[in-house]
């Protein structure tokens, strides 16, 4: 069965698509693992990429979007899951910036993994505890169903500033673990977002976005 791994945030403009993508397309290039991505998110930036890729080049991840605005969104999401869970190892979900809503709640409930990326400005910090503090619900649901839930932080657009500091403090907030490894405030991960083409040499120990990636594999178990 396919691991089903969401990356969610409260509020927009923490890079939640960008991190998803570069992170399914590292996946889907250095491993023999099948990658679907299931786009949720109404800006549908992935879908967006994904048509652009596919014009220029070959190999890009699968992805999809789901239009949560329909009859029975729940029952038809789950006839998509299943389909998608028999041909794929991994399915990584891109949810709404948001907190409230049906299709949050429910995209969570059938994640086996939530990563939430962290931005380390007084208005993100309060918005991810507000977001984490909902979480423990989830876990006790699927918890009652015999699934475990994990929840990762990954801090994203790393700078020199002292919020830094601060982000610490998250951990354990709603079952949340944080990654070792952040990933900074560069240009690159601006302008080479693809669903194609990795990010950068994978042979390159030294680069924080392999150091991140195989944190994300080790801790994912994918």
């Amino acid at each position: 069965m396919a691991k089903v791994i969401s990356f969610a945030s409260q509020k927009g403009g923490v890079g939640k698509s960008t991190l998803l993508m570069l992170t399914a397309t590292a996946l889907h290039k250095r491993t023999n693992s099948k990658v679907l991505i299931i786009d949720c998110d109404p800006q549908k930036s992935v879908k967006e990429t994904y048509q652009t890729d596919k014009d220029t080049s070959n190999g890009s991840c699968d992805v999809i979007t789901y239009n949560w605005n329909q009859p029975k969104p729940e029952v038809n999401f789950d006839k998509t899951l299943a389909l998608a869970e028999s041909k794929y190892d991994v399915i990584f979900l891109d949810l709404p910036g948001k907190l409230e809503g049906a299709d949050v709640r429910f995209s969570l409930l059938i994640s086996d993994i939530i990563i939430v990326p962290i931005v380390a400005s007084t208005l993100d910090i309060n918005a991810t505890i507000s977001f984490l503090k909902k979480l423990p619900e989830i876990s006790k649901v699927k918890k009652e169903k015999g699934y475990d839930l994990k929840i990762f932080g990954v801090i994203n657009k790393k700078d020199q500033t002292i919020e830094h500091n601060k982000l610490q403090e998250l951990a354990g907030i709603g079952g949340i673990q944080l990654f070792y490894s952040p990933i900074s405030y560069l240009v690159r991960y601006k302008r080479n977002i693809s669903t194609s083409e990795d990010i950068t040499n994978p042979m390159d120990i030294e680069d924080e976005f392999n150091q991140y990636f195989d944190e994300f594999r080790t801790k994912c178990e994918v």
